[in-house]
C-alpha cells in the first residue's frame, strides 16, 4: 500500500474508492472490516490518532479504520482478509466517520473460494496488465467450454446466493436450488465439474402435469442376430470377355462360426456385400461343400445355372440339369439357413472397377459384372440380385435379413397437459430426516446439542450414539406391498397333508411357493428397506 494512486480523496469527482481488507474479524459479529484505503499507509492512518494504542483502541470508536457494511445485516457477507473492497464515505471530506463498503469485483467464478486484492481489479481500468483469470465460457460462441461446466454458477437472469465452496442457492422464475457440493472443488487452474451426487432442495413450479392414457397393444418385430451358416458363392472368371461365352463356378461352403454380437462380420446383421473381400479360406469359411463349374456359356445359360442352384438351396433340393449333386443333406433346411448370396472376393474386385474406369477392358468388366449382379436372384423375390442374405424360407418365400419375431407390448401412452403442479425434491447420497422428540427402542436419543451451525460428520458416523446407529432405514411401500401380497395369497391357499403336519410348500390354486417368499425376505434388507435414507 506504499503508492497511492493518483486517484485520491482530493479528487471532487470520485465517489467509490478502492480499499484493502485489513482485517475481517469484527468482535461485534456485525460484518464491519478494518480497512487501508488505497492511498492511505496504515502507520499514517494510525498516527492520525493521539495516544493510539494497538491493543485497546482497534475495533473501537477511535479506529480510523472501520468501515461498516453497505448491504443490509440481513444479508450477511464478508470479505476475506487481503481483498479488494469498494469503499464508500458519507462525506468524503470528513473521513473516518460514517464510512462503509461493499464487496469488490472478481476476475473469475472460481476465484470465489478467495480473490487477491491484485486480480480483483482485472476488469476496472487499472488491471488492463493483469493476466486473465480462467473463462467458462467461449467468448466468441459463448458456450461451455466444457460441458460439465452448465449450472454450476447461475446463469444470466436467474438470482443466486453463492458461498465461497461449492454451495450455493439459486432463485429461477419457477424455481428454487439449495445446494450443497455441486462440483467436488473450485481451482483457479480448473474448469468446474458438476458433481452428481451432491446434495440439494429443488422446489419447483411446472407448468405441465403426466397424465395416463388407456392402455393400447403394440406390435414389435424384435431382430434376432444369428450366425450366417452357408455362402453361395458366384464367381466370373473372365468377366472382359466380349464374345459371351463366360467361365465360372457357383458353390455352397460352410461359414466357420464366430461369438454372435455387434463387431461379429458373419452375423445376419453385419454381413455387407464387402465383407467377403475380408475372408480366407479356412479362416473364415469352408468348402465348397457343392459346387458347379461353368465353361463357355453364354450369359444367360450361366444365369439360369446360377439361378437353379440358389433356388435349390432355398428349397433344400439341389437340382442343376446336368450337373452331379454330391448329397443333398447338405441344402438341408435345417443346415442352410441363414445363408448369405455373394459374388466371389475376384468377381466383385474386378466389377467393382467399374467406378474408376481406367480402360476399355475394364469398361467391359463393370458392364458384365452389372448385368450378372442384376439377374441372379430367387425367382420369387426379383428385387433382391447379386448379394442378399436370406434367413428364412417362408411359405416359398424368402426373408430377407435378420430373422425377426412379434413381440406384443401393452402400454400406457402418456401425455402431457398444461396444468400447474408443484415438486419438492430432497436429494443426497445419504438423507436423514430427524426429530428432536423421538426416542430409539433401545432408549438412547440422537444428540444434536452444539449443531446450531452444521451437524459434523463425526456425528453421523460415531460410536453406538451416532445419528447412523440410532436411525432406521425407510421402507420401499410398493416392494413391501409386493411380499403382504405373496404371503396373504400363500395363507389364503395354503393346504396341509394332515392337520399335524407342516403346510405344502404350493399354494393350492394360486400356486404362490414359500421358496419365492423366503427369497424375497432374504433380500429384504436391500429390496424393501432403503437405507440410505434414514428416519429416527
Amino acid at each position: 500500500m506504499s503508492n497511492p494512486s493518483s486517484i485520491d480523496s482530493s479528487n471532487e469527482h470520485q465517489i467509490i474508492f478502492p480499499g484493502f481488507v485489513y482485517d475481517n474479524q469484527d468482535p461485534m459479529m456485525l460484518g464491519r472490516l478494518r480497512v487501508i484505503p488505497e492511498t492511505k499507509i496504515y502507520s499514517a492512518l494510525i498516527a492520525s490518532v493521539e495516544n493510539w494504542n494497538e491493543e485497546k483502541d482497534k475495533w473501537t470508536s477511535r479506529d480510523p479504520i472501520i468501515f461498516l457494511p453497505l448491504l443490509p445485516f440481513y444479508l450477511n457477507q464478508v470479505p476475506e482478509k487481503g481483498e479488494y473492497v469498494h469503499i464508500i464515505y458519507q462525506n468524503k471530506k470528513f473521513q473516518s466517520q460514517n464510512q462503509f463498503y461493499i464487496q469488490g469485483p472478481f476476475s473469475s467464478p472460481v476465484n470465489t473460494p478467495f480473490e487477491n486484492y491484485q486480480g480483483a481489479k482485472k476488469f476496472l481500468a487499472s488491471g488492463d496488465r493483469i493476466e486473465q483469470s480462467l473463462s467458462i465460457k467461449d467468448k466468441n460462441s459463448n458456450n461451455y467450454r466444457k460441458i460439465e461446466s452448465k449450472g454450476v454458477f447461475p446463469e444470466p437472469g436467474d438470482n443466486g446466493f453463492l458461498g465461497r465452496g461449492t454451495c450455493d442457492l439459486i432463485v429461477k422464475r419457477d424455481e428454487l436450488l439449495l445446494r450443497s457440493g455441486k462440483v467436488k472443488k473450485i481451482n483457479i487452474r480448473e474448469l468446474p465439474i458438476e458433481n452428481p451426487q451432491r446434495a440439494f432442495l429443488q422446489l419447483s413450479n411446472f407448468q405441465q402435469k403426466r397424465v395416463k392414457k388407456p392402455k393400447e397393444t403394440k406390435v414389435n418385430l424384435i431382430e434376432k442376430t444369428k450366425n450366417v451358416q452357408k455362402m453361395v458363392m458366384w464367381n466370373i472368371d473372365n468377366l472382359e470377355n466380349d464374345f459371351d461365352l463366360f467361365s465360372g463356378s457357383i458353390g455352397l461352403y460352410s461359414v466357420i462360426p464366430k461369438p454372435v454380437g455387434d463387431s461379429n462380420p458373419v452375423s445376419t446383421k453385419n454381413f455387407k456385400q464387402s465383407t467377403i473381400k475380408n475372408m480366407t479360406i479356412g479362416t473364415d469359411y469352408q468348402g465348397p461343400l457343392e459346387e458347379v463349374i461353368i465353361t463357355n456359356k453364354s450369359f444367360l445359360e450361366v444365369v439360369n445355372i446360377f439361378n437353379s442352384f440358389i433356388i435349390g438351396v432355398f428349397n433344400g433340393l439341389l437340382i442343376v440339369p446336368g450337373y452331379a449333386t454330391r448329397n443333398q443333406q447338405n441344402v438341408s433346411k435345417d443346415k442352410v439357413f441363414p445363408f448369405v448370396v455373394t459374388p466371389s472376393k475376384q468377381t466383385l474386385e474386378n466389377g467393382d472397377r467399374f467406378t474408376n474406369i481406367i480402360d476399355a477392358v475394364q469398361r467391359t468388366e463393370g458392364n458384365n459384372f452389372k448385368k450378372f449382379y442384376s439377374e441372379i436372384k430367387i425367382a420369387s423375390a426379383p428385387t433382391k440380385t447379386g448379394f442378399f442374405v436370406v434367413s428364412e424360407n417362408k411359405n416359398e418365400t424368402p426373408v430377407f435379413g435378420s430373422p425377426k419375431d412379434i413381440q406384443l407390448k401393452t402400454f400406457a401412452p402418456i401425455d402431457f397437459q398444461p396444468s400447474q403442479v408443484t415438486y419438492g425434491v430432497l436429494g443426497a447420497q445419504k438423507i436423514y430426516l430427524l426429530s428432536h422428540d423421538t426416542k430409539h427402542p433401545s432408549g438412547k436419543q440422537i444428540d444434536l446439542r452444539n449443531t446450531l451451525y452444521g451437524i459434523p460428520q463425526d456425528k453421523f458416523i460415531g460410536d453406538e450414539r451416532s445419528i447412523e446407529s440410532l436411525s432406521f432405514s425407510t421402507i420401499r411401500g410398493e416392494k413391501l406391498i409386493e411380499l403382504l401380497r405373496k404371503m396373504f395369497a400363500f395363507v389364503k391357499g395354503h393346504v396341509h397333508p394332515k392337520a399335524i403336519m407342516k403346510p405344502v410348500p404350493v399354494a393350492s390354486g394360486n400356486g404362490q411357493t414359500t421358496v419365492e417368499i423366503d427369497e424375497l425376505l432374504a433380500d429384504a434388507e436391500n429390496t424393501i428397506l432403503n437405507q440410505n435414507i434414514r428416519i429416527n
